[in-house]
């Protein structure tokens, strides 16, 4: 032993040369009597577990869009996510708190410097997402088809979506400098489809503030692929975060946490009540409950005009 230890150490003894397998060349080079038994080739593995036809398989694992960036989740729980027909076609992260902190923190920190960006600017970014949109307009499509196989407007949608982007855009410098924005913004969105879920994400950025949206589970696998084209399309990081999991459970986190000042929850969710009391427990907090379908009414409730003071006298009015 002490000898096969000092003559073969550090030998491949899967190489082999010539003609010779790897046990005949290692004894070959090392001149070792016949009556020492080197290592074989290894043997095929038998252990390894192979695929079986017919059994159900996850096409996708996606991931969360938090502060600009692709990440797990913390957690360890996924939700699969089932197309109209039955069959599994995704995995989604399930968020806890600790995702949602993380969102929070990335969104609060980016607010300011989005709310400062001039409109022109701003209008500038979505009008680039609204070109990456539109380029990945069959991607897109495939995608409403396989969460929705008896889908028949899926053109329709894709279409409305990149409208609704180009009509963000052009309302950006038409707000100028004199709104408010609230600030840090949760969207619960109730409908699945892909304009309704833009609509409510890109209507409150165009005054300046930033979302964290939680869509629906049958809608995730497309949330998941519009946060590709949102993390490639010059949107600052932080600006809009998607996460996945419990509309319920994170719309509760979202109305009790005091950072977050305003949260669209629509009342045909469960727990619509409950939500909106745990939300006004935290001062300037705005709660919406319902989703509407006219992105003129969700860009307006997102921001407060600026008010002017005049000087009066000795004392400032109104």
């Amino acid at each position: 032993k002490q000898w096969y230890q000092r003559r073969v150490r550090g030998v491949n003894t899967h190489g082999g040369s010539g003609s010779l397998n790897g046990a005949e060349a290692l004894r070959a080079f090392t001149k070792a009597p016949s009556g020492v038994i080197l290592l074989q080739d290894p043997l095929p593995r038998t252990d390894i577990a192979k695929p079986v036809i017919g059994e159900e398989s996850i096409n996708e694992t996606v991931k969360m869009l938090i502060g600009g960036a692709l990440k797990r989740s913390c957690g360890e729980t996924y939700r699969d996510v089932y197309s109209t027909s039955g069959d599994n076609i995704a995995a989604v992260p399930d968020a806890n708190k600790k995702d949602l902190r993380d969102c929070v923190e990335a969104a609060a920190k980016a607010q300011p410097g989005w709310a400062g960006k001039s409109a022109f600017n701003r209008s500038q970014i979505l009008y680039f997402l609204a070109e990456n949109l539109s380029s990945r307009k069959g991607e897109f499509l495939s995608l409403i088809q396989k969460c929705d196989p008896g889908c028949s407007n899926a053109a329709e949608q894709v279409d409305r979506a990149i409208q609704v982007l180009f009509d963000c855009a052009g309302r950006c410098d038409k707000l100028g400098s004199n709104v408010t924005p609230l600030g840090v913004i949760g969207v619960i969105p109730s409908a699945p489809e892909l304009p309704d879920m833009l609509r409510m994400i890109a209507g409150p950025i165009v005054s300046g503030n930033v979302v964290i949206v939680v869509p629906r589970q049958r809608s995730s696998l497309i949330a998941a692929h519009l946060a590709q084209v949102i993390s490639v399309s010059d949107i600052p990081g932080g600006v809009i975060n998607i996460m996945y999991g419990s509309q319920e459970t994170l719309g509760l986190s979202m109305a009790q946490h005091p950072v977050i000042s305003g949260l669209w929850y629509p009342s045909c969710l469960k727990d619509c009540t409950v939500v909106q009391s745990e939300a006004a427990r935290t001062p300037n907090k705005m709660t919406w409950n319902d989703e509407s379908s006219d992105i003129q009414t969700v860009v307006k409730r997102c921001f407060f005009n600026k008010t002017v003071v005049m000087p009066a006298g000795n004392s400032f009015a109104n």
